[in-house]
């Protein structure tokens, strides 16, 4: 008998490389995780090399493949050495998730408290950082026909969170250089983003965003792992005539937060 294949084989991303930047404890790693399972091969990157082999060493245990290498977000040398080891491991990166960024200041700070260095960091972090990538990677996604860069951004680049400037500016700034990408790759490489919003790898809640998650459409904090079905829809074919756009995993914050 002839059977059709299961939609669920569309989520899978057997025969894939993922390459996963910012893949610390929450998003990055639960995603990372997510990716292993649906069958991809596996590289994640942080500034910490004992965490990424740890959560290399745990996709690996699980019976997944997986490379953990350190690197700075913010530094082209770092971010070249990155996706050169990943293809001698794996061959062609054919999926990117950028989860990398910086900026952010504490809610009880002052609009102008950032000072020029964190414009810096945040500029070659959450802008340079990913653009590099997607420049480095975007030939051999289009040479195997197949490519998906998927940027996170934050509520802040869609409404102004006080005191978050710096951050939510240069993450406003992501959003538009995804939809250049969508435009200039397509069709064979699509580009998107998700936009989180407070999320939490335990479920436990800051206090000082108690008054924000009031203002949700569903009260409480997000947890890392909600992100996940999003990032495989974007990942993989599932997805594949959608480009250009973002998903917001946030609780229902955007339009209802001041």
């Amino acid at each position: 008998m002839d059977l059709k294949p299961s939609i669920f084989d569309r989520f899978r991303l057997d025969g894939r490389t993922a390459l996963i930047v910012g893949a610390g404890p929450g998003i990055g790693a639960h995603v990372a995780k997510a990716f292993a399972e649906a069958g991809a091969n596996v590289v994640v990157s942080s500034r910490s090399a004992d965490r990424m082999e740890a959560l290399a060493a745990e996709i690996r245990t699980a019976g997944g493949r997986a490379l953990g290498i350190a690197g700075d977000s913010g530094k082209l040398q770092d971010m070249q050495g990155l996706v050169d080891r990943a293809e001698r491991e794996f061959g062609p990166v054919h999926v990117l998730f950028y989860n990398a960024f910086t900026g952010s200041l504490p809610i009880d700070r002052d609009v102008f408290d950032g000072d020029e260095e964190q414009w810096t960091a945040a500029i070659a972090v959450n802008l340079m950082g990913p653009y590099r990538l997607a420049k480095r990677l975007a030939p051999g996604m289009q040479a195997a026909g197949y490519g998906s860069i998927i940027n996170l951004l934050t509520c802040a680049s869609f409404t102004p969170i006080l005191p978050q400037l710096i951050y939510g500016s240069t993450k406003a700034g992501l959003h538009m250089m995804t939809r250049y990408l969508a435009k200039a790759l397509g069709p064979n490489v699509r580009a998107n983003c998700i936009c989180p919003g407070s999320m939490s790898p335990d479920g436990r809640v800051n206090p000082k965003f108690a008054a924000l998650l009031e203002k949700n459409a569903i009260k409480r904090t997000g947890l890392a792992e909600e992100v996940v079905g999003a990032a495989l829809l974007l990942a993989s074919p599932a997805s594949s005539y959608t480009t250009g756009q973002v998903i917001f995993c946030e609780g229902g914050r955007i339009g209802t937060i001041s």
